[in-house]
């Protein structure tokens, strides 16, 4: 149960990708009536790299749904052992780009082509981004998810988020990375005052149908409205349910494991040969069972 400590994150932006998949345009008060219009231009701005868009194409319930749900986390995660995990993924990440070519050459990866080294070799620049942006955002720490704004990480974090995504995409040959959304065509099929149905025509793609309602002036998936209550409700339910009492009881072990990792982090980027790369490799496969071995301990409520 207690490793809902580290899924909480997960809960929080599982949350805010829901709400932020579907929405209009630029700045609350400028976003257009038409659905058309309102979601060509959110589709326009995140294919440009703008995760702020999201945000602001939200219904302003939904916005506060989402702010309540991460402020509950912060007080439910125990912020050591929370901030410790997102502390050592950044780390892990900085460990990952300092020994690059050591990792390249590392005996687990023996077997592979040289086309898939030098596409690794290609991609860990954006993983190593995307990592570092997840590990230091403000849902990555127990005060920033008691601080959330919204607005801010969708302008920061989500835009990060999607640039890298993009450049992983280009990188392995992807029909469709963001980019090629950037000249959707949506066009009205039918409409109403509270319900739309929009065609979209990606360039090179067929077109696709997707009904849309009006939550708030904002234009956002039938499925989403109808979903969104229950959704906030579970996700809240499950951080209810956290308990202060077994997550001190399995705090030491945690820490424990933790520890170890972080050991093995140092071993590892402390490093000067292959070989000495290699066995810090294989040091690490203890706490990494360690941690696997918690987890499904923790998701079975044991």
């Amino acid at each position: 149960m207690i490793f809902k400590n580290g899924i909480t994150f997960g809960l929080v932006l599982s949350a805010i990708t829901l709400a932020a998949c579907d929405k209009q345009s630029t700045g609350a008060s400028a976003l257009p009536d038409a659905p058309d219009a309102a979601i060509q231009a959110v589709i326009t701005e995140f294919a440009k790299g703008n995760g702020g868009i999201l945000w602001e194409a939200m219904p302003l319930s939904y916005q506060g749904d989402v702010t309540g749900l991460a402020k509950l986390a912060g007080t439910k995660v125990d912020p050591e052992v929370y901030d410790t995990c997102f502390a050592l993924l950044a780390r892990l990440a900085n460990v990952a780009d300092q020994q690059k070519a050591f990792i390249l050459n590392s005996s687990f990866l023996a077997e592979a082509s040289a086309e898939k080294l030098q596409q690794i070799d290609a991609t860990m620049p954006a993983l190593v981004g995307l990592v570092k942006t997840i590990a230091t955002c403000d849902l990555a720490s127990s005060t920033g998810l008691q601080n959330f704004d919204g607005q801010n990480f969708c302008n920061t974090t989500v835009s990060k988020l999607a640039q890298y995504s993009e450049s992983l995409a280009q990188l392995a040959g992807e029909a469709s990375p963001l980019s090629d959304f950037l000249n959707t065509q949506v066009t009205v099929v039918a409409a109403d005052e509270l319900q739309a149905t929009l065609s979209a025509v990606v360039p090179g793609q067929a077109a696709t149908e997707h009904v849309f309602t009006k939550v708030e002036e904002r234009w956002v998936p039938v499925d989403m409205a109808n979903q969104w209550a229950a959704g906030i409700a579970e996700s809240t339910a499950n951080l209810e349910a956290i308990s202060a009492d077994q997550m001190a009881a399995q705090k030491p072990q945690i820490m424990g494991v933790l520890t170890m990792v972080d050991g093995v982090l140092t071993q590892i980027a402390s490093a000067e040969t292959q070989e000495q790369f290699d066995q810090s490799l294989k040091g690490a496969m203890m706490p990494l069972m360690g941690m696997m071995m918690m987890g499904q301990s923790f998701g079975s409520g044991e």
